[in-house]
């Protein structure tokens, strides 16, 4: 019995690193490939980040389940806000999303993974350097002129991953002030048990489930950011937090009713 399981857990060690081995090898050509066709054509470009994704999950054995609780108008650009617990969020918004085009406002340390940061430069999204707030502001109007555009925005309000017991971190206030000055809706989503999928500080990718749940258009429009903090807010908090924070996530609700 003692060698049987010491068997299993190589077996599971193997196949993580294989699974590992194989989303490393398909990041590398797809985003080598995204860098170029983003040159002619951007729209193009993530279209086969969709693809990347497609595979990554496959690999992985991880599906996404999305439950929408109102329609989107895919020809209107949106402002999405959703919570973060892991590397998998990505994955799982970008499907949960099919017919959107999507960039992200992410991090300038990202652009520093080979390759994978030099297309995410290339496909236009929107690079934010936190510790220079002049370039930050510029960013922040980068993605306003996108949306302009048609082009639907990606935001972690948290602006990092969550702890572990599953708290909601203080919001960043620039994707709110974002929606306000260009009067697009913010989508709240909720993704949950990503973190169960892969956790933060692992490198072992665990099949499983991750679920989407896409919340209803908030309009901005006469409406100031601390309410729009709390709407989003109040949101995720009764959609993914711990039991314990489910009361206080519809004391929040009542509050902005």
């Amino acid at each position: 019995m003692r060698f049987a399981a010491v068997g299993e857990r190589w077996a599971v060690i193997l196949v993580s690193i294989l699974k590992l081995i194989l989303v490393g090898l398909n990041t590398i050509v797809v985003a080598s490939i995204v860098g170029v066709v983003a040159l002619f054509d951007e729209r193009a470009a993530y279209r086969m980040c969709q693809l990347w994704v497609r595979i990554n999950l496959l690999v992985g054995g991880v599906r996404v389940r999305t439950r929408r609780l109102a329609t989107l108008d895919p020809k209107m650009p949106y402002v999405f806000m959703s919570n973060h617990r892991s590397q998998f969020d990505v994955l799982a918004v970008i499907v949960a999303l099919p017919e959107f085009q999507l960039r992200w406002v992410a991090k300038v340390e990202l652009t520093r993974v080979p390759v994978f940061g030099w297309a995410l430069r290339r496909s236009g999204h929107i690079i934010i350097d936190r510790s220079d707030t002049t370039q930050a502001v510029r960013s922040l109007r980068v993605a306003e002129l996108r949306m302009r555009e048609g082009i639907s925005v990606m935001i972690f309000p948290e602006g990092t991953r969550g702890g572990p017991d599953g708290h909601l971190l203080p919001f960043k206030k620039g994707g709110f002030m974002m929606a306000l000055d260009t009067g697009v809706p913010i989508v709240p989503m909720a993704v949950r048990h990503s973190d169960k999928v892969l956790p933060r500080g692992t490198w072992r990718i665990a099949s499983g489930d991750i679920e989407v749940v896409v919340g209803a258009p908030i309009p901005v429009a006469g409406v100031d950011r601390e309410e729009l903090v709390r709407r989003v807010r109040a949101f995720l908090l009764e959609h993914v937090s711990p039991p314990h924070d489910v009361e206080a996530g519809r004391r929040v609700a009542m509050e902005v009713r």
